[in-house]
């Protein structure tokens, strides 16, 4: 191949991903559920959105590191059971903020629960490691 078409073939490339992420996010509106956001989210900004702030967590990680006062500790492990336990609590439309580690494990559970509440979804960048870097002070687990 030649200089100029791996250049072109790079650009190409580049310009479908470019696509691809705004049909991503075109279509995440129009499935008549709320998008997903990424977000990196101070606590105080968690806690002013009004959403419900779920810390995905395993309790091993919540006894080491802390959590957020004030937010639900449950493990995500499926959608179904997960949403058993937290539907009644967006019941009034208001956002499912996810929080977990690094922002990795929250980022898949979002995903997996898009399309099955009309709630807006928020996985939080970043995770507890960015929140406990930025000086918030944890609580220990309940």
């Amino acid at each position: 191949m030649s200089n100029i078409s791996k250049r072109g073939f790079l650009a190409l490339g580049l310009g479908a991903v470019v696509l691809a992420g705004a049909g991503y996010a075109f279509t995440a509106g129009s499935k008549g559920t709320a998008a997903i956001e990424y977000r990196a989210m101070s606590v105080d900004e968690m806690k002013a959105d009004g959403g419900l702030i779920v810390d995905i967590r395993t309790p091993p990680e919540w006894a080491e590191t802390g959590v957020i006062d004030g937010a639900a500790l449950l493990t995500f492990n499926d959608p179904q059971s997960f949403l058993a336990q937290v539907k009644p609590a967006l019941a009034d439309g208001r956002d499912l903020i996810l929080i977990c580690h690094s922002g990795n494990r929250s980022s898949r559970a979002a995903q997996a629960l898009e399309g099955l509440i009309p709630n807006k979804i928020i996985s939080v960048d970043g995770g507890m490691s960015r929140v406990i870097a930025s000086g918030y002070q944890t609580v220990a687990p309940n």
